[in-house]
């Protein structure tokens, strides 16, 4: 990208549309861009904090991973999204992990030029705030759905949310990873809709039949 790209995409973002230009022309100096293949590590969790991270292309997957082995998926986000912004403001280490979906493009802000920013510019720590705001309360229905729903309730509005957003097909591994489960649990779950007649698997893709009584377990 141009430094001209860059501040264009920087302007864009809900953070810094307050930013005077000078400012903004500054910020933009101080990025880097960074591209990374489908599988790859962006950053790991438990590592010290060095920048965050703002999504130009592609989608990007935020996770804890248990001492098992086991993926809790956090967040998946697509270009405009931004990530590790937490540990940038409390110093302390990466609180996840972030793995790129498919070919993924970002802008790196060190977390000293951002800090600076912040500082400066009161309306820049105001829109994160209001997304830190957002996205804490993604995170109380995430403990919601793990806390308080069956596996079943969780699959179930799962399988709408994916009819209603027409997002990429996932494996059960990766169904497994969004829901706080296993695989072979998902597995079994999947056959029991199809059973009861809530779902048809139609060349690997799976077919929504009875919407209303999915809607009534997801309750």
């Amino acid at each position: 990208m141009s430094q001209e790209s860059i501040i264009n995409f920087l302007k864009g973002l809900p953070y810094f549309r307050a930013l005077p230009p000078q400012a903004l022309a500054a910020l933009a100096a101080r990025t880097s861009q960074r591209a990374y293949s489908r599988g790859e590590l962006i950053l790991l969790e438990g590592e010290p904090p060095q920048a965050a991270y703002f999504i130009v292309s592609g989608q990007v997957r935020v996770f804890k991973l248990s001492a098992e082995g086991r993926q809790q998926i956090l967040d998946r986000l697509g270009p405009g999204g931004s990530f590790n912004l937490v540990p940038i403001f409390d110093g302390q280490e990466n609180p996840a992990s972030a793995e790129a979906v498919n070919a993924v493009t970002v802008l790196v802000v060190p977390r000293a030029d951002l800090l600076a920013t912040v500082r400066r510019y009161p309306a820049v720590a105001e829109a994160i705030l209001a997304d830190f705001a957002s996205r804490l309360r993604r995170l109380a229905s995430l403990v919601e759905d793990l806390s308080f729903r069956t596996v079943r309730a969780r699959l179930a509005r799962f399988l709408l949310r994916q009819a209603s957003s027409r997002g990429h097909r996932l494996t059960q591994a990766e169904m497994a990873a969004e829901l706080g489960t296993v695989r072979d649990v998902v597995g079994r779950t999947l056959a029991d809709f199809q059973a009861e007649g809530l779902i048809s698997i139609e060349r690997h893709r799976i077919v929504i039949r009875d919407r209303r009584r999915l809607e009534a377990l997801g309750q």
